[in-house]
């Protein structure tokens, strides 16, 4: 199996390195390294060379590509999987790094359990390199689903999963450039919505949550209407399919959680109305979102929202 890893470069000259040594270091051989661009402002592309120039056996297996703008994350890692031609894809974010045996872990576990999705537990690391580690969930398919749609629950990250690369194509599922806030929603639970999905406890992946120059920690105005904007792509799928009568009330609870997103961060109504259209239909849904929308105190909104949401998972 061929495995295409795709990493989008942006404001990493501090990280770069340990993460491209980390991946010409796996154990597994049948790997194409397609790095991307995004005019970054730093020395990022220098540092990266340079750690290159140290693995010669693997420069025939790596595509740089240069945006001549800045598209943003969603953009660059849309490049990448367009240019992919592996049989399954793993995104690296270019600020995090990856054990030795990561993917040729995944491979055999994907292999074995004959699946198209593989979650690998994965490390987050803070300040002073401490650690926590996370092992994905042993849930059924569907619950996981709903576990995901209606947020706040299970981290719905695109990095550090092996997924073939069929789910994307045959499904028509691709990033949108533009939404760079919320693109790993946008994607992942359409993509779930058609995978068989396993597991591996093993810690493969080390998410970096302390660097202030990755693309999700410059928080800008422009990141609420991202952010609405890919609530919409799932809810538009979600309510278009087949899908719609099993993760209804996941779903709208989701919904719930748009407005609640809203009033966490004072996002204006009229601005939510404009980029997020869908409103719940279900009773229980309908009215927990009109709380959520008013005079409420936050903290008993908030708990109705929560008792709602563990309802629905129950």
């Amino acid at each position: 199996m061929k495995v295409s890893i795709l990493i989008p470069v942006y404001g990493v000259e501090h990280y770069i390195a340990q993460c491209v040594k980390s991946l010409m270091e796996q154990t597994y051989d049948d790997l194409e390294y397609i790095f991307v661009n995004d005019c970054t402002r730093d020395n990022s592309i220098q540092v990266l060379q340079e750690v290159l120039e140290q693995f010669p056996n693997r420069t025939s297996q790596v595509r740089i590509f240069n945006h001549e703008h800045n598209k943003g994350l969603a953009g660059a890692r849309l490049t990448a999987l367009k240019a992919a031609t592996g049989d399954a894809v793993l995104i690296v974010d270019s600020d995090d790094y990856v054990s030795p045996r990561a993917v040729e872990v995944m491979v055999e576990t994907m292999t074995r359990q004959d699946v198209d999705v593989i979650d690998g537990g994965y490390a987050i690391v803070g300040e002073n390199n401490r650690i926590k580690v996370v092992t994905p969930p042993h849930l059924s398919n569907e619950k996981y689903l709903k576990t995901i749609l209606c947020q706040s629950i299970e981290p719905n990250r695109i990095w550090g999963r092996l997924i073939k690369r069929s789910l994307f194509e045959e499904n028509n599922i691709a990033f949108t450039q533009g939404v760079d806030y919320g693109e790993d929603f946008s994607v992942l639970p359409r993509l779930l919505a058609f995978a068989r999905r396993g597991w591996v406890d093993d810690t493969l992946y080390y998410y970096r949550e302390n660097n202030p120059s990755s693309y999700t920690n410059n928080i800008t105005s422009r990141n609420a209407i991202s952010f609405l904007k890919s609530q919409q792509i799932v809810a538009d799928f979600i309510t278009s399919g087949d899908q719609w009568r099993k993760y209804r009330m996941a779903a709208e609870v989701g919904w719930v959680n748009v407005w609640r997103f809203a009033r966490r961060f004072g996002v204006e109504h009229q601005l939510v109305r404009e980029h997020f259209t869908h409103e719940p239909s279900h009773v229980l849904t309908r009215l927990i979102s009109s709380i959520m929308r008013s005079r409420t105190p936050y903290p008993v909104a908030n708990f109705l929202y929560k008792a709602a949401r563990s309802i629905t998972l129950w």
